[in-house]
């Protein structure tokens, strides 16, 4: 017996079912969500190559946040799974500020020990910044808890890959002499401290990763939604 042919939009329908299901690409929300992580790339490029035109506090500051994106790369694994475990909104929002709580402490130590209060801004700033892909619905329905895992595995690779990288190679200072190092006046001491300049390099490279990793909702990551 013939089947009748199908109608324009049946067609089209049955096409769509038979292509393999298509994986995360660029899409206006990993455009967006990808803009911060460009800026900071940006702000870490012009203090390494241009100390002189940027602000006085800049070097500085900048150093200091790469020590908390460590904190926030982090955290927002946990926050996470806290978000995607608990049962209910409620539950999981108690979770994750919960969580943020106990992390705004530990971040509230440097903040002490440096005099200063703006490291907790930085904090939570930085945490909205890896909550974005969420906020703007990067994802499919169905697919969040993958995005979240890729967005915290690409963090902690690019983390751990570029700090052993400015960290082994001959990284050039640019415009961030010794002599404008030292004027810098860094709290501390360790490689990040007597040559800033790395981890500017780090920052530079680590935020511009990012912001390409993010706008294709880190697709090389091999985590899809039946994995999670």
């Amino acid at each position: 017996m013939t089947r009748p042919p199908l109608r324009d939009g049946a067609a089209a329908r049955q096409r769509d079912d038979a292509r393999p299901p298509r994986g995360p690409g660029l899409s206006r929300a990993g455009v967006l969500q990808a803009i911060p992580d460009a800026a900071l790339a940006a702000a870490f490029a012009l203090a390494w190559a241009r100390p002189d035109i940027a602000a006085p506090w800049l070097v500085r500051d900048l150093v200091l946040v790469m020590l908390y994106e460590f904190i926030v790369v982090h955290s927002t694994g946990f926050m996470g799974a806290a978000w995607f475990a608990a049962t209910g909104r409620r539950g999981r929002v108690l979770m994750v500020l919960g969580l943020g709580l106990l992390y705004t402490l530990f971040v509230g130590g440097f903040a002490a020990a440096f005099g200063t209060w703006w490291p907790l801004l930085a904090f939570w700033g930085l945490t909205l910044n890896r909550a974005l892909p969420m906020l703007l619905r990067q994802a499919r329905p169905g697919e969040e808890g993958a995005l979240v895992l890729r967005t915290w595995v690409a963090g902690v690779i690019f983390y751990l890959g570029f700090t052993a990288l400015t960290v082994v190679a001959d990284v050039p200072p640019l415009g961030l002499t010794p002599d404008v190092a030292a004027a810098v006046d860094l709290p501390g001491g360790g490689l990040w401290i007597d040559e800033p300049h790395r981890a500017l390099a780090f920052g530079s490279l680590y935020f511009a990763a990012t912001a390409l990793s993010g706008a294709f909702a880190h697709a090389w990551v091999p985590v899809r939604a039946g994995d999670v």
